[in-house]
């Protein structure tokens, strides 16, 4: 006589607890890997802003008041607008094939050609606070990008912003590189109150987009 198996399928409790342990392994996977995915854009960011500064070290005498003026040019494909004045009054237009340049460019614009629906420049979130060692506080150094001091004597701040957590809504992420030392706090995530040790030439990440609105 033949022997007859029973299949018994999941009861509605063993499909529930499944459920919830995927829910919970997600919950825990999702946000490492946006943070992964935001590390592997944020790469541009450092690799521009350190060849800026290196352009910027090798002159002799204080650049005009121009992005431009010590040869720099990022990649096509950016996602971040590079600023050597907050507001950008003029940038470098990548909406096109071939960027425009303009006589004067404080900014180099996003590549809008390839991220269309991405601002031309980002809103820069500047530290809470910064102190500048001796020869960036005696040159007028402060939170704005930008040069500083005389034509023998000059300090310089540059910025990078852009979106890496591809939500447009909230705050930029925020990059910045100096001619100078400096304690400065982040404006997200909050240190409460706490400087960090920056030394010139280091990126610094002012606001970071995948922590912060």
């Amino acid at each position: 006589m033949a022997t007859r198996h029973s299949h018994r399928g999941f009861t509605l409790i063993e499909l529930m607890i499944v459920v919830a342990i995927i829910g919970i392994l997600a919950s825990i996977a999702i946000p490492s890997f946006l943070r992964l995915q935001a590390r592997a854009r944020q790469s541009e960011v450092a690799t521009n802003l350190k060849s800026l500064f290196t352009s910027m070290r090798t002159l002799q005498k204080k650049p005009t008041d121009d992005i431009h003026s010590t040869g720099f040019a990022a990649e096509r494909g950016n996602r971040y607008s590079y600023h050597l004045e907050n507001n950008c009054s003029s940038s470098e237009d990548r909406s096109k094939v071939d960027a425009v340049l303009h006589p004067v460019d404080k900014c180099v614009g996003v590549d809008t050609f390839r991220f269309s629906d991405f601002p031309v420049t980002f809103a820069v979130v500047p530290p809470t606070s910064t102190g500048w060692d001796a020869k960036g506080m005696a040159n007028g150094m402060n939170v704005n990008a930008g040069l500083f001091g005389d034509e023998q004597t000059w300090s310089f701040l540059v910025y990078a912003a852009g979106d890496v957590d591809n939500n447009l809504g909230d705050s930029a992420d925020t990059w910045l590189i100096s001619s100078s030392d400096g304690d400065l706090e982040p404006a997200c995530p909050s240190t409460g109150g706490v400087m960090e040790h920056i030394a010139a030439g280091e990126p610094f990440n002012s606001n970071n987009d995948v922590d912060c609105n």
